[in-house]
């Protein structure tokens, strides 16, 4: 299905869509656009088009943020060092979550996919193309088709680079 599915009574024309994935949620979209996280034009180009997926009053509260005064520009005019202290303790919060979902994605979705592996490898598990294959939702892509470590630490690497030095 590399060229999209065809859903009746929807559309006579294929159509892909993407799994799941947390890029889809307004609150990580809202974050990063508040406090001025500028992603890797690979990983930004994924992020802006998870954001299809969001409902569209959604969408449209993150491009308002985008659009507005950015706060990481009005702490480092301020010259405040307690705002700036401030303003990396969010950041720092962000890169914390960011690391927390990789330890998700790897118990959760990588352990997955290593044991189904391991089973359909056994030989009793029965033979055909498949046989020692997981079941694709289980390979360690991810919903965007890049190798799901390499964008998860490129999301938490550049989040942590908005950091404001001394």
């Amino acid at each position: 299905m590399a060229h999209g599915l065809i859903y009746e009574g929807v559309s006579p024309e294929p159509m892909a869509f993407s799994g799941g994935s947390a890029a889809q949620s307004t609150v990580l979209h809202a974050f990063d656009e508040f406090l001025g996280i500028c992603h890797r034009e690979d990983s930004a180009a994924f992020l802006r088009r998870m954001r299809e997926y969001m409902p569209p009053a959604h969408r449209a509260f993150v491009e308002e943020i985008h659009g507005a005064v950015s706060l990481r520009q009005l702490v480092l005019s301020s010259g405040d060092t307690r705002l700036r202290a401030a303003f990396n303790l969010c950041v720092s919060a962000l890169v914390d979550f960011r690391s927390c979902h990789i330890t998700l994605v790897t118990k959760y979705i990588a352990a997955a996919a290593a044991k189904a592996k391991a089973r359909r490898a056994e030989p009793n598990a029965g033979a055909g193309p498949s046989a020692g294959k997981p079941p694709s939702a289980l390979e360690a892509k991810g919903t965007g088709g890049s190798h799901i470590f390499s964008f998860l630490k490129s999301i938490r690497d550049t989040t942590r680079e908005g950091m404001i030095s001394a």
